[in-house]
């Protein structure tokens, strides 16, 4: 895990100052190594903050090529090294270190800007080329490390440290979007995440960056897309190959010097990698945390036995993966209000990120510095291939559609096989009608539609900023029709990338590495690839991915249904009584404050919007 900087000036200031400056946003997680480079005739400077973690990149410092014309800076973990060595001259890897910087530079120097395509792992670097003039930046398919940027009045900024652009003096801090904060009120569904200050903008990914004189050039190197060269392999071969690409993922991910841990809880994905992780490691240890890791007690079975008791079976079969249990005392001390206060001053700018501190907390004190999560799975590598139905219904294939109503019935018995053939039939002959029958009962379309209908912004801000243009079209757009449709929805428009900003930007305040399997390139090309009725396989949705599974996971895991899991059981009361509201945000401009007095008394989510709402009065919007 590093942070990296670069500064490239318009003026004559002194860049290495600057630089300096950035790399100090980087102080409060105590990095192992910095290192930075400079190019005073270009006004240049590449600056990278490292945590060392795994053995390859122990020494990975900015690198530069002897006639200094070439230089990089990469927060990487690059998984095909082997391979990429054997596609490349020779010459490209001599006397260069080897880490993956000099690596990821020397397919630049072969692929040029193609680069990108060969990588695999996750990954953002900054080059500068200087026979050509340019920044050249990249980042990793899903996006799961982050780069951000900026065109100050002192010239371009680079970094993935979001307070360095405040730092170094280049943005005012004070400065707020008001698009971004009315947009973050209302909870608009954003693809990507986006910075609260105006100038600062953000590397999508599968994305690359190309900065010269004349400006920016943004460039979509990948797309999903579905592919037929395994179209001819039996079922079986299917299954094999899905296993042997998640196997590669999870060794891939386990790779450190550290102490390890995964996140687990009952479903398939954190079991799955759990179990493939601990196989790959053996001897070595795998820490495991479980929600907020309570100690079952007296105290705490009410609220976790159901919960653990799946848990407690899994721990039971790997002796090499060690559950982590934590008092309610230690839990208590974990003061998440403060963590997120710390974050506030480390992100240097307002913000939303409501993410859970107390893992990464936890793990520090076992001084891990990887841990591996299953989110992202169900997005596409065990998405559960509900949408075969609908894709029968629009073939025509009636007689197959009622096999396999009648299949998810004797696989599960409280399934309705007539409403679901219904509804197969109306998404294709009448999805307008289907749609409002949506509106009418139980479901997340209904669910938004009613949360626009009594939302408390003002409608003044609503229809300036198309609030609710933006709502209705993600209403109507979010039912698929197809299972690999449903997978792009999921992995690229309800904000994936979101998360895994937010993720690593908090789990960076405990020098912490998130790694996520499920969100390999290979793994999920292939995934995409797979037939769908080989994804809800005589109705048992997950079908391939729980084949995989067997002796990984006790068999009431990995044969289970996701509507079965037993959640905890938390005492709901005290988030039903009334909110205490705050002056200053009741009379706020941008929300109604009879509506958030309503609002507050039914709903648990305004209190994020609260939080925000508080911290106005040291900010400056932009429009």
């Amino acid at each position: 895990m590093s942070t990296i900087h670069v500064s490239w000036k318009d003026t004559n200031t002194d860049v290495k100052a600057t630089l300096d400056r950035m790399l100090a946003a980087s102080d409060y997680w105590q990095p192992d190594a910095v290192s930075h480079w400079h190019s005073d005739a270009q006004q240049l400077g590449l600056g990278k903050a490292l945590l060392k973690n795994t053995p390859i990149n122990n020494d990975d410092a900015v690198y530069a090529t002897a006639d200094a014309q070439l230089a990089i800076t990469t927060n990487a973990r690059i998984d095909n090294r082997e391979s990429l060595r054997q596609q490349l001259p020779a010459e490209l890897l001599l006397d260069k270190p080897s880490g993956d910087s000099a690596l990821i530079l020397a397919c630049y120097q072969h692929w040029g800007n193609d680069c990108v395509k060969h990588l695999r792992g996750d990954f953002v670097f900054a080059i500068w080329d200087g026979q050509k003039n340019k920044l050249f930046c990249g980042r990793d398919h899903f996006g799961v490390k982050t780069l951000f940027y900026a065109h100050t009045e002192q010239g371009w900024m680079l970094s993935n440290e979001h307070n360095a652009f405040f730092t170094s003096g280049g943005c005012d801090r004070k400065n707020v979007s008001e698009q971004w904060l009315v947009d973050s009120l209302w909870g608009v569904v954003s693809p990507t995440f986006q910075s609260p200050n105006p100038n600062i903008r953000v590397l999508p990914p599968a994305h690359t960056l190309e900065i010269t004189a004349e400006g920016s050039k943004l460039n979509r190197y990948w797309t999903l897309t579905p592919k037929a060269q395994w179209k001819d392999l039996d079922d079986e071969a299917l299954i094999d190959e899905l296993k042997k690409r998640f196997t590669q993922s999870v060794v891939a991910r386990t790779d450190t010097s550290y102490p390890i841990a995964g996140e687990l809880s009952e479903g398939l994905d954190s079991n799955g990698i759990a179990g493939y992780a601990a196989q790959a490691i053996t001897p070595k240890t795998l820490y495991t945390y479980s929600y907020q890791s309570v100690k079952l007690t007296e105290e705490t079975q009410s609220t976790w036995a159901a919960t653990y008791a799946d848990i407690f079976g899994m721990l039971d079969l790997h002796d090499n993966i060690d559950g982590q249990w934590h008092d309610s005392d230690t839990i208590k001390r974990l003061d998440n209000s403060a963590q997120k206060q710390q974050f506030n001053q480390n992100f240097g700018s307002l913000n939303t990120l409501d993410f859970g501190f107390d893992r990464c907390v936890l793990a520090q004190q076992k001084q891990i510095r990887t841990m591996l999560s299953g989110w992202g799975g169900d997005h596409c590598v065990t998405a559960p291939g509900y949408e075969y139905a609908r894709e029968l219904a629009a073939k025509g294939q009636l007689v197959q559609l009622g096999q396999f109503q009648q299949q998810r019935y004797r696989s599960d018995h409280r399934y309705h096989p007539l409403k679901g053939f219904a509804t197969a039939l109306l998404s294709q002959w009448a999805p307008g009608y289907l749609f409002t029958m949506k509106l009418k009962g139980q479901s997340l379309e209904n669910t938004l539609h009613k949360r626009m209908q009594l939302h408390y912004v003002k409608p003044i801000w609503q229809q300036k900023y198309g609030l609710r243009a933006k709502t209705e079209n993600f209403i109507r757009n979010y039912g698929r029709s197809t299972v690999q449709g449903y997978e792009q929805r999921e992995l690229f428009e309800i904000g994936v990338t979101n998360r895994l900003t937010q993720s690593e930007l908090c789990a960076r305040q405990c020098r912490i590495e998130y790694r996520f399997p499920m969100l390999d390139v290979d793994l999920v090309e292939f995934a995409h690839s797979l037939p769908a009725r080989l994804k809800i396989k005589d109705g048992v949705e997950r079908y391939p991915f729980r084949r995989i599974l067997e002796g990984i996971t006790t068999p009431k895991i990995q044969w289970r249904r996701k509507a079965d899991v037993d959640f905890p059981v938390h005492d709901n009361t005290e988030n039903d009584r009334p909110t205490d509201l705050p002056e200053q945000a009741l009379c706020n401009t941008y929300i109604d404050r009879e509506i958030l007095e309503i609002y507050s008394k039914h709903s648990r989510t305004p209190m994020k919007e609260l939080d925000l709402l508080r911290q106005l009065d040291d900010y400056e919007l932009v429009t």
